[in-house]
């Protein structure tokens, strides 16, 4: 018997060890050094067992990199589902400083709309599990000439085939309403991930329509429509040096929602890629986390544990255009494309796009022999392609143990 390679083992106190594992996902509490000084046979048959039951210990003959990376390529080669990601448009209705899109005046037009129904169909003949998320640019903004015609029809078909179908967006959250909500969620609508940029005035400096919006209060009042007509929302914070001391502030916009309907909503952190504080930002982030976590809103910071859309076969974003793309990360006006949807609903990755992209998957050797590979999978496989011999994160070991840590807390949030 081996311990496994992906365990991380915390000290939070003199007398307790805290272990980790990524693999399993699973936390255990124990005497302090007790597996660290210890020969793996000389614990009591109680305690090996359940270590061993749950991922701690390992068959010494076990290769878990291999094991991992064999359950992976199964995921990302599942046949049964498919992930459908559409641009109404690439335009917007805020200005926000970071985003990395070019907004231009764009619409997908009845004919693309109509290309999109078919491709519904074949993936729904095809007995095929469907989720479209609409993306953007902001989707809403053409909610009734884009989003609810292909709503319907995605509802309509997936029931009359009995077929599983679920739908959500990312969106800014501005042009929703109770109406909408609930019509949404009539078609099987479960959530949106929504942005909010600090407290009120922060974030209204941020994101906004026209200077002096409060764009703010709106946005959270919509937050609050969807968790209380049982819609989830991931509530993404993009972090900078110029925000993080107004991002604590956010949980008490929430104080009067109730323990379930803030389990509806699950924080996600990033730092803002044009900011160079990243270590210093990364560290603060543990603050922000506890402030979301002590008002009983499960948070992370930089949330690896479930795979990149871009990273599984069965998936596709569609442009307005009917370009194509693996991954929503780019600017689609400045982008070449990876292929496109045809006039029957066919879609045609050009040069070999997709080939490329799921055989970069797995490829770099630090990843293979990291703690937190399963958290992370190794990282974004469109910049995989450009090399495969360092770290995309960068992280420490100081950097893992922090997100070992969020892991953990964001597994036993309550209220």
């Amino acid at each position: 018997m081996k311990k496994s390679i992906y365990n991380t083992y915390l000290h939070p106190t003199e007398n307790s060890t805290v272990i980790y594992n990524a693999l399993t996902d699973t936390t255990i509490v124990i005497p302090d050094k007790i597996i660290c000084d210890t020969n793996i046979l000389d614990l009591n048959e109680s305690l090996l067992s359940k270590l061993v039951t749950e991922g701690f210990i390992v068959d010494d003959i076990v290769d878990e990199r291999d094991e991992f990376i064999k359950s992976a390529l199964a995921i990302e080669k599942n046949d049964t589902s498919f992930h459908l990601i559409i641009n109404p448009t690439i335009n917007c209705n805020f200005h926000c400083w970071y985003c990395y899109e070019s907004h231009i005046a764009s619409k997908m037009g009845p004919e693309m709309v109509e290309r999109v129904k078919l491709l519904i169909d074949k993936i729904i003949n095809e007995g095929k599990n469907l989720t479209i998320s609409f993306f953007g640019g902001e989707p809403m903004l053409y909610y009734n000439e884009v989003m609810v015609p292909i709503l319907k029809h995605a509802y309509d078909k997936s029931s009359e085939a009995q077929i599983p179908f679920s739908a959500n967006m990312t969106s800014n959250g501005f042009l929703l309403s109770e109406k909408r909500i609930k019509a949404m969620k009539m078609l099987n609508f479960t959530g949106a991930q929504i942005t909010l940029d600090g407290d009120k005035d922060i974030h209204n400096s941020i994101r906004f329509r026209h200077k002096g919006d409060d764009t703010f209060t709106h946005i959270v009042n919509n937050i609050k429509l969807m968790v209380k007509n049982g819609m989830s929302v991931t509530l993404r914070v993009n972090c900078s040096k110029d925000n993080m001391a107004s991002i604590g502030q956010i949980p008490a916009y929430f104080n009067d929602l109730t323990c379930d309907e803030k389990k509806l909503i699950r924080v996600d952190l990033q730092i803002v890629w044009q900011d160079n504080n990243r270590k210093e930002i990364y560290a603060y982030m543990d603050n922000m986390i506890t402030a979301f976590s002590n008002e009983g809103i499960p948070s992370a910071k930089m949330d690896f544990r479930s795979f990149c859309y871009g990273d599984i076969r069965n998936s596709c974003m569609i442009n307005y255009n009917g370009d194509i793309y693996k991954c929503t990360a780019v600017d689609f006006a400045k982008t070449p494309r990876d292929g496109y949807l045809s006039p029957e609903g066919e879609i045609i990755w050009e040069n070999d796009s997709l080939e490329k992209r799921m055989a970069s998957k797995f490829k770099n050797p630090n990843c293979r022999h990291c703690r937190i590979f399963p958290l992370c999978h190794g990282g974004c496989t469109k910049q995989s392609m450009g090399s495969t011999d360092y770290c995309m994160h960068n992280f420490d070991d100081d950097e893992k143990d922090s997100i070992v840590t969020n892991r953990i807390l964001l597994n036993v949030t309550s209220c």
